[in-house]
């Protein structure tokens, strides 16, 4: 076993070496019993630069192994067992193109409103994670495949206090079992890499379309952009991640209802290799077995009515994405594979050839549906991990009343592209237990009746951690609580804050045209109520507290328990949060109001917010855009919001 883990490490020092992709099918051994569940896969490949050179093959994780054992069984000479660790890379190592397979087709580059990768492929940025299934306290074993020894190692989130120690070259880390799963980052200290902004002046953050140097300066490749000799001071810094991020996902083991019958003759067991013909099967059931399969990047599966479920076994990797027609009470997607959108190109068109063409309606998402009007449904979405997604995760059509989400222990990972949003909380929506790793909006309060609680959030570049929406509607009844940010980074500003950039935000109506409608299109007939947001931990650099374009009227928004460990550098003026006033321009510019409806007339009430170790209130007189707060208020809603 030493021998043929030695000779994988000299086969990849050779990949590092060369930095051309090669394909080495490892020595493994898993366990698969009642109390740990691993899988591997044979056809891996080692290539964090280009595309694979297989369609069978997985992207495996060129810095980790990761091994695991029971906490009984760990001292045991043959205790650990190998678990799989996948691989994510920006663009998936395609370039910037806009035609799948054509390395030549790059669409234009000239300013940072493009895909949303600045300088993270040339830095060679990577993300990987592994998943195995579990039934009591675990122990870890991670190693770097370079040999290097691991040096400080943190776990974030920070607060899980989970035992850690280095052996020999190796990170040990406790995991004690939860019956909702656990999902974390194991960092390296001498892997992490500094974001820093080009540019942190008014030239970025003082303009629509900001230039492409806007983003994030480097200085490991005169020939790529953004280079400078050295850094500055006026290049702030903006993030703090690993260069080679490390996700581990504990999950236990499914109920029955979550796990279909293989041999039933409802179902189709999948076989790996090219998925066609789904459009035209009668089972009301697909099972994806362990193995790999592909839809190529011109292909989605757009299931029958009759299918309701789709089922991904551990082990099984499908690249490609899904979309449900079935007028079903219920619709599942369950398992503990992996769903990947690696073969598309960003914001790929159905309706364009899977082209590059950003129309909305018509991308590909990674899960599409189809509501039955006036008929009550549920997507169920448990366990599955969706890799690279190309665009917004999910969306449905159709009934947008009649159909609600329940997500848990769900994860987003891979999400290098800007337009990489979490999942859609249709009316009577319960999602928690969740890891996104998300470029644009995460949690998504646009309807009424919405729960989301214990989210782990890994950010990048655009709009807030919970978007309240970015149009007109009556909503009520919405529960965030105890969300973990780990890392929230973002290279600009932008003017009049059409994004709604901070950890919570309420944006421009999409529609509009920010140089000559911005501020004059709230609905004052509408209004948002009952809103609780609380137990926000963001560690690191983070922007502001909030950036709200009151669409519409909001009674009832409590913001409590809300901690930033440290604010974006106020030169970037990201560290601002803004509340501006918006009016009416249909009704005779009537105020978007706060507080009409709600007790002593408070709309918005702000408790406990805590950056670093400062707690920030009306009393301590620390919370305007020029103390440590950050905060500014348009004075027009003075005395119908407090922070105390």
């Amino acid at each position: 076993m030493a021998f043929h883990r030695l000779l994988g490490n000299l086969l990849l020092l050779a990949v590092l070496a060369t930095g051309f992709p090669h394909h080495f099918t490892g020595v493994n051994r898993t366990i698969d019993t009642t109390e740990l569940k691993t899988w591997w896969h044979s056809t891996g490949e080692y290539n964090y630069k280009s595309p694979l050179a297989s369609d069978s093959n997985v992207r495996q994780s060129h810095v980790y192994s990761v091994q695991v054992a029971t906490a009984e069984g760990h001292h045991l000479p043959d205790g650990f067992y190998d678990s799989f660790v996948y691989e994510s890379i920006p663009r998936n190592g395609n370039g910037k193109i806009s035609i799948p397979g054509n390395y030549s087709s790059f669409y234009s580059d000239t300013s940072i409103s493009g895909d949303g990768v600045t300088i993270e492929a040339g830095a060679n940025i990577t993300m990987a994670w592994t998943q195995f299934l579990y039934a009591s306290d675990t122990v870890l074993r991670i190693t770097r495949l370079d040999g290097r020894n691991p040096g400080n190692v943190i776990i974030r989130p920070t607060n899980l206090g989970y035992s850690m120690q280095n052996i020999e070259g190796a990170t040990y880390v406790k995991v004690p079992f939860n019956t909702r799963g656990t999902r974390f980052s194991i960092e390296f200290e001498d892997d992490l890499f500094t974001y820093r902004n080009l540019k942190g002046g008014p030239e970025c953050s003082e303009v629509e379309n900001p230039p492409a140097d806007c983003a994030y300066a480097q200085d490991f490749d005169p020939s790529y952009r953004n280079y400078v000799l050295e850094y500055n001071n006026t290049m702030p810094i903006v993030g703090v991640e690993p260069r080679n991020a490390l996700l581990i996902f504990a999950s236990p083991f499914p109920t029955s209802d979550l796990v279909p019958s293989a041999s039933s003759g409802s179902t189709l067991e999948m076989k790996p290799g090219l998925i066609t013909g789904l459009d035209k099967i009668n089972q009301s059931v697909v099972y994806f077995k362990p193995g790999v399969y592909w839809m190529t990047g011109t292909a989605h599966a757009r299931l029958p009515e009759s299918v309701s479920w789709v089922y991904f076994a551990p082990g099984s990797y499908v690249k490609g994405a899904i979309e449900f027609t079935t007028n079903s009470t219920i619709i599942k997607a369950t398992g503990f594979g992996v769903l990947s959108g690696e073969q598309y190109v960003y914001q790929a068109n159905m309706l364009a050839n899977y082209t590059n063409l950003n129309d909305n309606s018509n991308n590909v998402r990674m899960w599409r549906g189809w509501s039955t009007p006036y008929k009550s449904q549920e997507f169920i979405l448990n366990g599955v991990t969706i890799a690279a997604p190309p665009y917004n995760s999910m969306d449905f059509y159709g009934d947008l009343t009649s159909i609600r989400l329940h997500a848990w222990d769900y994860k987003q990972v891979g999400a290098f592209f800007v337009q990489t949003d979490g999942l859609e909380m249709y009316p009577g929506s319960y999602v928690h237990d969740v890891f996104y790793h998300s470029g644009d909006d995460v949690i998504k309060t646009w309807c009424s009746d919405v729960t989301a609680e214990r989210i782990t959030v890994w950010k990048t570049t655009d709009a807030p951690i919970v978007q309240f929406g970015w149009w007109y509607e009556n909503k009520t009844n919405i529960v965030v609580n105890d969300v973990d940010v780990i890392h929230s980074r973002v290279f600009r500003n932008e003017l009049n804050g059409k994004a709604g950039r901070g950890v919570f935000g309420s944006t421009t109506f999409a529609s509009d045209s920010m140089n000559d409608v911005w501020g004059n299109t709230s609905d004052s007939t509408l209004g948002t109520s009952l809103m609780s947001l609380s137990n926000f931990r963001c560690e690191g650099i983070h922007p502001g507290l909030f950036r709200i374009d009151p669409l519409m009227n909001y009674d009832n928004v409590l913001m409590e328990n809300i901690w930033i460990e440290e604010l974006s550098p106020n030169s970037t003026g990201l560290n601002l949060g803004f509340l501006h006033k918006f009016t009416d321009g249909s009704r005779g510019n009537i105020p978007a109001y706060f507080g009409k409806h709600s007790f002593n007339g408070i709309g918005l009430r702000i408790r406990n917010y805590t950056i670093g170790n400062e707690r920030i209130s009306f009393t301590a007189d620390n919370w305007d855009g020029n103390s440590a707060g950050g905060i500014w208020v348009d004075p027009f809603y003075d005395g119908a919001w407090i922070i105390e």
